[in-house]
């Protein structure tokens, strides 16, 4: 399934389907974005995207069967390994203190309630919790 074509055109054509049900609905009963015409725009957008990039890399791999086993090789490469886990740990550094200004913002500016304060904090400290575990398995691994 994973490199059949047809299922990703079925797909595409279904994202477009229900994304032009989610417009026409909202429309004609003037839903607002967070009802179900939301739900249904946001998922045939999801399907839509995903199609057409599975389509993009199934055409290319049939076209360019060599880079792509060249792709392959570089990517299970001990540097370009290192490489990603040094990217994913900064981006994961920047989110959280992205995290914890939106708490504040929200909490300083808003008028929103509380929960969804404690929710931004909670996802802080659950990141930190997940780092500090990770941490310390893999200094007893190594």
């Amino acid at each position: 399934m994973k490199n059949k074509k047809s299922v990703w055109v079925i797909g595409l054509i279904v994202g477009i389907v229900v994304n032009f049900i989610g417009m026409m609905l909202g429309i004609e009963h003037g839903g607002n974005i967070r009802s179900i015409y939301g739900a249904l725009l946001f998922g045939g957008a999801c399907l839509y995207s995903l199609s057409i990039n599975r389509i993009s890399r199934i055409s290319y791999e049939r076209e360019f069967p060599n880079l792509v086993e060249k792709e392959k090789i570089e990517y299970r490469d001990e540097r370009n390994a290192a490489i990603r886990s040094r990217a994913k740990a900064k981006s994961a550094d920047i989110i959280q203190w992205c995290i914890l200004f939106i708490a504040a913002l929200v909490f300083l500016v808003s008028d929103c309630p509380i929960w969804i304060v404690f929710v931004l904090v909670g996802l802080y400290f659950l990141k930190s919790g997940i780092e500090w575990y990770y941490t310390n398995k893999y200094q007893k691994e190594m």
